[in-house]
């Protein structure tokens, strides 16, 4: 999916060293994706599915605004969040914007990219209390 302003990426998540792990670095992209039941999918169409209701509210009123504002909340600076024991057995990476929400991503292998690695975004709602430990912040 398109960034809104014509950028390559939504961010950047940068390589990190923290609990004798390693979370690779990589580009954010936003997929248009799919959606296949509550709390089962991923990208703009899960997103939309999911969180229509309080999007609106926010004024993002079509699934055509979703890219804005995952957009909105995926911002330089913006504190990254990792839960290092989550359940699906890999290392989940959230970003965080406190006033508006915040995105769920997941890495993706992806050996043409300079760090052999980039996140999709998973989803992305309104709730503002991430889980797991702040690790560091986009670039």
């Amino acid at each position: 999916m398109a960034h809104p302003d014509g950028l390559t990426c939504y961010g950047r998540v940068p390589e990190i060293e923290t609990k004798n792990d390693f979370i690779p670095a990589g580009d954010i992209f936003l997929r248009v994706g799919r959606h296949t039941g509550p709390n089962r999918g991923f990208g703009v169409n899960h997103i939309w599915a999911e969180h229509e209701k309080e999007l609106a509210q926010l004024g993002y009123n079509t699934i055509s605004d979703v890219a804005r504002f995952v957009r909105d909340i995926i911002q330089p600076g913006a504190p990254i969040y990792c839960e290092f024991n989550h359940p699906g057995g890999k290392h989940r990476t959230t970003v965080l914007k406190s006033a508006l929400g915040m995105v769920i991503l997941e890495p993706r292998e992806a050996p043409v990219t300079d760090s052999g690695w980039i996140y999709v975004v998973v989803t992305a709602y309104s709730k503002r209390n991430p889980h797991g430990v702040q690790i560091g912040r986009i670039v």
